[in-house]
């Protein structure tokens, strides 16, 4: 990447968070570092950071808090966030991805894994600021990010943004997590939530739904 993204890291190990703070910055990511969770949202609403990486077991409360109140804030409700866990915990990362999670990497993981998952999801929106990223010549997927409508855009997490795009652009599960990065199963539980809170059901309503309200947008910049 040749642009510095920001990436807050919230970890009260200070072990851990310098360990991972060195493989960041050695990959030319900018990290500020938080150990509570109050930290952490005053350093969110100071420097908007690209992307969030929390352990979700924090002193005075938890990840799933901290995840809430950044969703349920429009200045900041577009930020990545990753959610870090001392174990691989089904029930928690399910509630992790419902309530707006991006991604969830149980422990153990290696320093691979937590670059992956932030360059995967950082590629898929590095277009949406087109100020610092000019936007490829007939790149449909970046102009069908511009172009969600905003009573969408509004209720979904980023994650969320990008896999409706593609299922209004015809791909499947197979195909969305290839290019997203993430697992079918992850994908599934993206389809679940944006159903959810879009209030559909029916098995291909989902389908319907977002062709009938982004697929019409290909034809405006085609």
């Amino acid at each position: 990447m040749n642009d510095i993204y920001s990436i807050l890291l919230l970890e009260e190990d200070v072990i851990l968070s310098r360990q991972i703070r060195q493989l960041l910055n050695m990959n030319n990511y900018n990290v500020f570092i938080a150990s509570s969770l109050q930290e952490g949202m005053e350093m969110c609403k100071k420097y908007t950071p690209d992307v969030v990486v929390c352990d979700m077991r924090m002193r005075g409360g938890s990840g799933f808090q901290f995840l809430v109140e950044l969703r349920n804030n429009t200045a900041m409700h577009n930020i990545v966030y990753i959610s870090i866990n001392g174990k691989d915990n089904r029930e928690e990362m399910r509630t992790c991805m419902n309530l707006g999670a991006d991604d969830y990497l149980p422990a153990p993981f290696n320093g691979k894994e937590l670059l992956l998952s932030i360059k995967a999801r950082l590629a898929r929106f590095a277009t949406l600021n087109s100020a610092r990223h000019p936007p490829p010549r007939n790149t449909i997927v970046t102009t069908l990010s511009l172009e969600v409508p905003e009573e969408i855009n509004s209720k979904l997490s980023k994650t969320e943004t990008r896999v409706i795009i593609m299922i209004a652009d015809g791909l499947n599960n197979k195909e969305i997590a290839e290019a997203l990065g993430i697992s079918t199963k992850t994908v599934e539980n993206h389809r679940h939530n944006i159903a959810r809170k879009l209030e559909l059901t029916g098995h291909h309503a989902l389908v319907k739904y977002a062709i009938r309200n982004i697929k019409k947008q290909l034809k405006i910049t085609q």
